[in-house]
């Protein structure tokens, strides 16, 4: 078969290679010819690439014309400016005309013309993606097809800054997602992909630091006692200084506070698109001063700053201070005071700027949709969510979801209940877009799951759920396919109650934080879905066994998978000439090498469950005094800590700065100061 792949460039043929990895030669905000070349090429180098792995004896070109015989794609940008992604898959005499809405749009196109074919990108890098089997014909769409995003932004929260990988951008962009946190290494990446850079976060904390220096050399809380926001008793004090969101009508602090954001967006953050301005992150109070009161409620302050923030940007940009606008985006959270809806409209400014606000509902249940009405809690969020969202004008909304947040890290959780009903939910409701808290880099494991269908949703929350789920496991799993499901839902029903393990107020690992290990004076409150600390036992009890059905599962089908490659590989070994063919040998364990990811991340699932539940009941003896049963459980919990503190649990991020940190399984449950505590207190 000819295949011609055809781009509107003279000289393609010659030089689409050397374009399609020229990012970092490239003005993207300005040289858009260049720009849309760079992405173009891209997009021909990468079906060029994936097709000659796809249909026999193809010989494939590229060129800037159009052929006057056999098969051609046709590659277009009818928008270079667009992000969205969206594009069309127009069939013609046999040949396809792929026209992408931006640049994003005909790299989109291109890998969805390879999904046709039936490629699939589960994981980043080599191992994460799954082949068709070769056929003799290219698959096209029968007719014109539209492809367009549920949602208009798609991305993760990125916040350390080691967490940066071409091999993640490159799985984003064939799952397109077009939300990256912007890196020194990775960036031109990132723009050739289409995508938007952003960064920031909780800097606020640092910038107003009250014991930072001016150049006076007086400190700031010196100098401006009244930046910072009265608290409900009326006593401003400099240890408690960040415990209240900072005054917004205080002279000066605005022009200040943008003089700050306008020097790091000249400098470290001259490649953004979208900055997080978030309030201080200490679940304190706003402003009780007069002037702040006048403003509304805690969001109408919020909101009165990122519009004057918005204000004072936009004069630097016509100043010339700033080249280039940028979207400017507030968190919507309990930490920053600041989730209820509004009492006023909202200003002009910051809706006509696309300007963002994330809703984060830090606490909700996951045992439950968001917008289930038989859960108090997620009641509570969604009630929230449907007052930002009862405005005609408004700011866009996201929703910041987590999913893998720094207390549940590591953890072998599934959401795919949650992530059907609520994304589609979510896009029903008008939601402009998603991200979540926080993308691991390395050792998914099943957490594969979570992102491929939190891509797949946001892109389109229509899909039928019963079909994906069935394809991922078949392609990632093959032979093993239905025993993993059976695991996996053992999985996802033994960490449905995670919220109530393990969020910051009011779970049992809050509570057992406070606890300084002696003989409890009261006994652990109960939370949501539980009415009793005994059903709560039986509980993470119930949870333990399933998870240890789902190791057994999950044992059989490596031992099952062992023996496959054994003969496999046995018989592949007397025929490998060359290390090209001894590679295709390592390629045979592909499902053993994900089942042991499973496996190890399963292992550290089910000594976090067996600890959190064996110091509940430890607890929940001591204070009824059973030292028979205490006794048992301390045992245990020994055992389980000392077997935790045998292996470790990679990889973490050191903040603020970057670099990495591997935590041995014991530390990383959060539960050592726990098990010392109780252990020093024995020895009394």
């Amino acid at each position: 078969m000819k295949l011609t792949i055809v781009i509107p460039y003279p000289n393609a043929s010659e030089e689409y290679l050397i374009w399609s990895e020229d990012e970092k030669n490239i003005d993207f905000r300005n040289n858009h010819r260049e720009a849309r070349r760079c992405s173009i090429a891209f997009a021909a180098a990468e079906l060029e690439r994936y097709l000659v792995k796809t249909i026999r004896n193809v010989t494939i070109s590229v060129t800037s014309r159009v052929p006057e015989s056999g098969t051609y794609i046709e590659l277009k940008i009818t928008d270079g400016d667009n992000c969205d992604g969206s594009f069309s898959l127009e069939p013609t005499g046999g040949n396809l005309i792929i026209s992408g809405n931006g640049r994003a749009g005909v790299i989109y196109g291109a890998y969805e013309l390879l999904r046709l074919q039936g490629w699939r990108w589960f994981a980043p890098g080599k191992g994460g993606e799954v082949a068709p089997d070769m056929t003799d014909d290219l698959i096209i769409p029968a007719e014109r097809t539209e492809c367009r995003a549920s949602m208009q932004f798609r991305g993760f929260d990125f916040e350390p800054v080691s967490m940066e990988s071409v091999q993640l951008l490159l799985w984003m962009a064939r799952n397109r997602m077009n939300v990256y946190g912007w890196r020194p290494s990775s960036g031109a990446l990132g723009r050739k992909l289409g995508m938007l850079a952003c960064s920031g976060g909780h800097i606020f904390e640092a910038i107003l630091n009250p014991e930072n220096t001016l150049p006076n050399g007086k400190t700031l809380w010196e100098e401006h006692r009244n930046w910072y926001g009265l608290p409900p008793d009326g006593q401003r004090i400099r240890e408690r200084a960040l415990r209240t969101q900072f005054c917004v009508t205080a002279d000066g602090l605005m022009e200040f506070l943008a003089e700050e954001l306008i020097r790091k967006l000249q400098h470290d953050w001259y490649e953004l698109d979208i900055v997080y301005l978030w309030g201080f992150d200490t679940w304190g109070s706003t402003c009780n001063c007069e002037k702040c009161k006048e403003l509304g409620n805690a969001t109408d302050q919020s909101i009165y700053f990122l519009s004057r923030m918005r204000e004072l940007i936009d004069v630097a940009l016509r100043d010339g201070r700033l080249d280039h606008n940028l979207r400017l985006a507030a968190c919507i959270y309990e930490g920053t005071c600041n989730i209820e809806p509004p009492s006023k409209l909202f200003p002009d400014n910051i809706v006509e700027s696309g300007d963002i606000g994330i809703f984060y509902p830090i606490n909700r249940c996951y045992a439950d949709n968001l917008a289930d009405d038989s859960c108090a809690k997620n009641r509570f969020y969604y009630d929230v969510l449907k007052g930002w969202l009862r405005f005609e004008k408004r700011i866009l909304l996201w929703v910041g979801e987590y999913y893998n947040v720094s207390k549940y890290e590591d953890l072998p959780l599934l959401f795919s209940q949650r992530i059907a009903n609520d994304l589609s939910r979510y896009a029903n409701d008008g939601i402009d877009g998603m991200t979540y808290m926080h993308l691991p880099l390395v050792n998914w494991a099943m957490r594969t799951l979570t992102q491929s269908m939190y891509a797949q949703m946001m892109w389109e929350s229509k899909t039928n759920v019963a079909d994906f789920l069935t394809e991922y496991f078949s392609k990632w799993y093959g032979p093993h396919a239905d025993k993993i499901r059976e695991a996996y839902q053992k999985i996802e029903e033994a960490w449905k109650h995670i919220s109530q393990w393990r969020n910051w107020h009011g779970s049992i690992l809050a509570q057992m934080l406070r606890w300084d290990g002696k003989k409890p004076e009261s006994a652990l409150e109960t939370n949501y879905h539980f009415e009793t600390i005994g059903e709560f036992i039986r509980a993470g009890r119930r949870s333990a066994e399933l998870l240890r059905e789902a190791m057994a599962i999950t044992n059989d089908a490596i031992e099952t998978e062992k023996r496959r490659n054994s003969q496999i590989s046995h018989n592949a070994a007397a025929t490998a000439v060359n290390p090209i063919e001894q590679m295709k040998n390592i390629n045979l364990n592909v499902y053993e090498m994900r089942l042991g990811e499973d496996r190890r991340m399963l292992r550290y699932g089910l000594d976090t469950m067996s600890l959190m539940t064996d110091i509940t009941d430890y607890h929940n003896a001591l204070y009824n005094e059973d030292s028979g049963k205490a006794e048992i459980l301390w045992r245990r919990i020994e055992q389980t800590a000392n077997d935790m503190d045998m292996y470790y649990i990679p990889i973490g991020y050191e903040q603020p700065g970057a670099g990495l940190v591997s935590k041995d399984a014991l530390t990383r449950t959060q539960l050592r100061g726990v098990v010392s505590l109780c252990r020093a207190h024995r020895k009394d």
